[in-house]
């Protein structure tokens, strides 16, 4: 009886304190708080180089967590993901995005949200978070090179933007969204045949006019990082 007494007692601990989610654990249902701790638990006993222990989600004295609000519920979601609940895998990392946080991190989380819809086929899904992670790109970019060496990788929202926008028949746009991303230096492999396919769809050849704003982001788009 006094041990029970105690936990109802005890101090709020943990990851949740020290990244200051106590409040947004306690705002949610009994079932999301459920799933939250289940994924929590998986994430610890899956991941050996998880830095963090069952106790550490709610009690134990955690003085500098290797998280941010933001990270910290987009790698509970990521478990999610991998396990294959993707509404529980959404429903985490679009709460995530409502954190504080930094655009790189934004960015990372949108490329997981379009793997999550390419894996259920959702192409109204995928076309929202490709849009979304491009609306962002310029405040990510500079975090991006400093990360990969001064360069640019393949960045999987552009990529799959491009295959989006050929498939509704958008082809000019596609050719301007490929034209950007050599512009900008974005690492694309398949700019070449990408570019001959869309001329064809197109019925003629020769270099494609970009925007005449040059650095304006286009509409749309997406990362491999």
């Amino acid at each position: 009886m006094i041990g029970k007494v105690f936990q109802i007692f005890r101090e709020k601990g943990g990851l949740l304190k020290a990244l200051d989610l106590w409040d947004w654990f306690e705002s949610l249902d009994a079932r999301q708080q459920k799933k939250v701790k289940k994924y929590y638990s998986i994430k610890v006993i899956k991941n050996l180089n998880f830095p963090y222990k069952a106790k550490h989600f709610d009690s134990g004295d955690v003085e500098k967590p290797l998280y941010t609000k933001r990270t910290f519920l987009a790698t509970i979601a990521q478990t999610a993901l991998l396990e294959g609940d993707y509404e529980t895998a959404e429903w985490l990392y679009l709460e995530a995005l409502k954190q504080e946080g930094t655009p790189y991190e934004a960015h990372l989380i949108y490329n997981d949200l379009l793997l999550l819809s390419q894996r259920i086929k959702d192409f109204d899904r995928m076309k929202r978070y490709c849009e979304e992670d491009i609306k962002i790109y310029p405040h990510y970019k500079e975090e991006l090179k400093r990360r990969w060496a001064g360069k640019l990788p393949q960045i999987n929202t552009f990529e799959v933007y491009v295959y989006l926008l050929e498939r509704e028949g958008k082809v000019e746009e596609a050719l301007k969204l490929i034209e950007f991303i050599k512009k900008e230096g974005i690492t694309y492999p398949y700019y070449e045949e990408v570019k001959e396919r869309l001329l064809g769809k197109i019925g003629h050849e020769g270099k494609v006019q970009g925007d005449k704003e040059g650095d304006k982001t286009p509409e749309g788009g997406g990362d491999n990082t």
